[in-house]
């Protein structure tokens, strides 16, 4: 059971105590929050909620502050980024015994720093280096060729193919896959298909966290890139050559095709799909679902989803639509005959 001083937390996290210095014992939401624990205030609109709440604490803002408050308050520029630092203490990851099971496979020239925690059925490669306190859980399959830096955590089910780089503090989902071929064919004249050997590798900064059952592929012949502080949702599919700028946060099921550059600090909502070859610009937003099809230069948030409707409304719409261009070509010979009656 862990338990921290108000104090002690602002210590560590930064912002300003206001009221008494009281014992922590758990982190929750204000409408689920307990005696003893500490709850958040992201927004001014749910300001009323904090009147219900069981909470000992509260984390806020200084214009929310209420002076009058029987809470305690924690005073901070960011209530939910604080937020996440305690609710991380109160609930670390669970960590394995520090031992490697005898039925983990090696190759040849494998070497494996202290601390580490290796489950059943592993396989290494050859030529493989895994840093200290790396916590590779069962069934994970590490391919030749691989660095893996320090405090890594690998889920069950990883697959890590040849090449691939890692850093240091990063955690994969299960199923993830990093360094699977790219979709590179050339297609022949009979419009069949031919392989192109993808050898390019993976390189995966620090402090990298990627969702269950994303894929990440391998460059052609230089590496996929994926920058330090990036976080990367469930069921996302990373395509060969493709570089992610530092600290860039992907949804879940969204798609990048091959060679793309995303800048950093963007944020890619849910499904939006990026076409291949072009580059975003630092500090964009795309809405979900918005398909994006050419560069993008100016940072601004970009939507480009139809709202949903009914069957009935929404081939009506369609039919218009369809028809735009000669509607926008008719309108613009009647202004052209306008302009001529007015000019007599």
């Amino acid at each position: 059971m862990f338990e921290y001083k108000l104090s002690d937390l602002v210590s560590k996290f930064g912002g300003e105590l206001i009221g008494n210095d009281i014992m922590i014992k758990g982190v929750a939401p204000t409408n689920l929050a307990q005696a003893g624990e500490l709850t958040f205030l992201s927004a001014a609109k749910y300001k009323k909620d904090l009147l219900t709440t069981a909470a000992s604490a509260v984390v806020l803002r200084a214009q929310d502050v209420e002076a009058e408050s029987d809470l305690a308050q924690v005073v901070t520029n960011n209530p939910y980024w604080f937020f996440s630092q305690v609710s991380q203490l109160f609930h670390p990851r669970r960590l394995l015994k520090c031992e490697i099971k005898p039925s983990v496979i090696k190759g040849n020239n494998v070497t494996i720093a202290d601390n580490a925690a290796i489950a059943d059925y592993v396989v290494i490669g050859n030529n493989v280096a895994i840093g200290k306190n790396c916590q590779i859980h069962a069934h994970v399959v590490i391919g030749d060729n691989v660095t893996i830096g320090d405090n890594i955590t690998l889920y069950p089910h990883v697959t890590i193919y040849d090449n691939v780089t890692i850093g240091n503090n990063c955690c994969f989902a299960s199923g993830v896959v990093i360094g699977s071929d790219g979709f590179g064919n050339a297609r022949s004249d009979n419009l069949t298909w031919s392989r192109i050997p993808q050898i390019g590798g993976v390189v995966i900064g620090n402090n990298v966290e990627i969702g269950a059952n994303t894929t990440v592929d391998c460059g052609t012949f230089t590496p996929t890139i994926i920058e330090d502080g990036v976080v990367i949702d469930n069921l996302v599919q990373i395509a060969h050559n493709v570089v992610i700028g530092a600290h860039t946060g992907i949804a879940a099921c969204v798609g990048i095709a091959g060679s793309s550059k995303i800048g950093k600090y963007c944020q890619l909502g849910g499904a939006c799909c990026i076409t291949g070859h072009i580059e975003i610009a630092d500090h964009t937003v795309i809405g979900a679902t918005t398909g994006i099809s050419k560069s993008i230069t100016k940072p601004d948030l970009y939507f480009a989803a139809y709202p949903f409707s009914t069957l009935k409304e929404w081939a009506k719409n369609a039919v218009h639509v369809r028809n735009l261009h000669s509607m926008y070509e008719r309108v613009r010979e009647l202004e052209k005959k306008l302009e001529n009656i007015q000019e007599k």
